[in-house]
């Protein structure tokens, strides 16, 4: 199962990593810079989130890919700054920012979608639960946990999203908004959980 799931991060690793890689050659022959980048992916991808929550359902499929869009273009930002000798700490930090801006308009769009669907406050609630374990999730294994993000058994951002934003378009597309909710409230704290379970355990069996 280890393998199989490796196999498929890595698969889908290389997908956005080509996407991305290409987009990039062609970017870094304009005056256009990396934070120019950053911006226009936020820009596109809070347009794919309002896509999402179109009541047209072919839309809301191009909403998806849209937002897909955004991703893709998210890595061009760092490989242009490298490129052309441009990485900055302002640029980590923005680029940080403004992936976070990017999460809340995704989980809120599909929050509403959900809720438009049920009417019910659960919809609402593993809403806050799925946004909030993503920031967390993001948050502690890029700094807390940067270490341990690079082992082999570890999860880094990149992958976690690989997969995720996967699953969003899969359970989205078949009209699911809460399920993937759910599925990514369930997945963000249990690989918290273990993250911290790990950290104490080889603090404690540190000399």
């Amino acid at each position: 199962m280890q393998a199989k799931k490796a196999s498929y991060t890595n698969y889908m690793a290389m997908i956005f990593s080509n996407a991305s890689i290409r987009l990039s050659y062609v970017l870094v022959h304009t005056p256009v810079t990396p934070d120019q980048v950053t911006l226009l992916s936020t820009f596109i991808g809070l347009m794919g989130a309002v896509m999402i929550l179109h009541p047209t359902y072919y839309f809301r499929i191009l909403g998806i890919v849209v937002w897909f869009v955004a991703y893709v273009m998210d890595f061009c930002d760092g490989e242009i700054a490298r490129f052309k000798n441009m990485q900055s700490e302002f640029g980590h930090w923005f680029d940080e920012v403004t992936d976070r801006l990017k999460d809340v308009g995704l989980y809120t769009a599909i929050t509403l979608l959900a809720f438009g669907q049920s009417s019910s406050l659960t919809a609402v609630l593993f809403g806050l639960l799925a946004l909030g374990g993503t920031l967390l999730y993001s948050y502690a294994i890029t700094y807390r946990f940067s270490s341990a993000s690079q082992e082999k058994k570890g999860v880094s951002p990149d992958k976690f999203g690989h997969v995720n934003y996967a699953i969003m378009a899969v359970l989205v597309a078949l009209d699911w908004p809460q399920i993937f909710l759910m599925f990514v409230t369930a997945v963000t704290y249990s690989s918290l959980a273990i993250k911290i379970y790990s950290a104490r355990h080889r603090v404690a069996g540190s000399p």
